[in-house]
């Protein structure tokens, strides 16, 4: 392990039903924050968004199309696994990041994959497999090949795509802590309790599941009346007796810059973010990570 760390990697999944609110520029911020920052922490980030932008960011638009196209993307390893039903390891697909590559590694994803995932849905669902037998076996095949990753890294990061998928529920069901990155607007805001209802209770083992509950990052905050309002029932919602999620202390504020950042195609590998940037997501990274390790090392799994 390292940096002398004793535990197994402590695992994270960034996620939302919803799109545009930052899940993908928070993921490869926390890995790049914590690669980089006071921890050293040896970081991989698995992709499973189809949309591939966090593969994109780590790894360059160079090495990303030469990964995919010598067949070195999650989509294969999924087909290859469970469809071909070949002996095939995850770790194969796990390539060194651009920036910060002897601490920040990325199994990258593909457009392919949201093809590969309907694949699965139906070759399974013809062995009489229902959704959730889906999701399950999907969720022990990750699970299984984790178990060597888990010793070789000491974070592991799950970019998810927008809605629920078999394989954002196979990432909450393995995650110690899940971050729901949120903007604090209405529209934002409408499935956020369903979604996090739906986070609390996933589980392999639905009759003896522990609820988790997730934790919202207020993202893209405004110095505007309507966010103030917005942030405020978050955080009320959040300290009631029957909440279903709690709210990060960190906040990221809107920023041109951040923004920018996040759709340029000129990063080399990096998202290169000023000093007030820099510090913000160094602070979220800190609080996750912590989070993280206290629900890793309890005698529960419960948040």
């Amino acid at each position: 392990m390292t940096n002398g760390w004793a535990m197994a990697a402590k695992i994270i999944s960034v996620a939302n039903m919803k799109g545009g609110v930052g899940k993908t520029t928070i993921s490869v911020a926390l890995a790049q924050a914590l690669a980089a920052g006071p921890s050293k922490a040896k970081v991989l980030v698995l992709d499973l968004d189809a949309q591939a932008n966090a593969s994109f960011w780590l790894s360059g638009q160079a090495a990303l199309t030469a990964q995919i196209e010598q067949s070195k993307a999650i989509d294969t390893f999924l087909e290859d696994a469970i469809i071909f039903e070949k002996p095939t390891k995850l770790s194969d697909f796990v390539r060194p990041a651009k920036a910060h590559s002897e601490r920040l590694f990325v199994a990258p994803s593909s457009p392919n994959l949201r093809i590969v995932e309907r694949e699965l849905i139906v070759f399974l669902s013809r062995r009489h497999r229902n959704l959730l037998e889906v999701e399950r076996v999907v969720s022990t095949l990750l699970d299984e090949q984790l178990e060597s990753l888990r010793s070789d890294f000491d974070v592991i990061i799950f970019d998810t795509a927008p809605g629920i998928s078999a394989l954002t529920e196979a990432a909450l069901r393995l995650s110690h802590v899940v971050v729901v990155p949120t903007v604090p607007d209405y529209v934002s805001n409408l499935g956020l309790l369903s979604f996090c209802r739906t986070v609390s209770w996933s589980s392999n083992d639905i009759a003896n599941a522990v609820k988790r509950t997730p934790w919202v990052v207020a993202n893209k905050v405004k110095s505007s009346r309507h966010h103030e309002l917005m942030l405020q029932q978050m955080r009320a919602e959040a300290s009631s007796h029957d909440h279903e999620f709690n709210m990060l202390r960190t906040e990221i504020p809107s920023s041109p810059q951040i923004d920018e950042i996040a759709s340029g195609l000129d990063m080399d590998g990096e998202l290169a973010f000023d000093t007030e940037g820099a510090g913000v997501f160094s602070r979220l990274a800190a609080e996750v990570l912590d989070l993280a390790t206290r629900v890793a090392t309890a005698p529960s799994r419960a948040a």
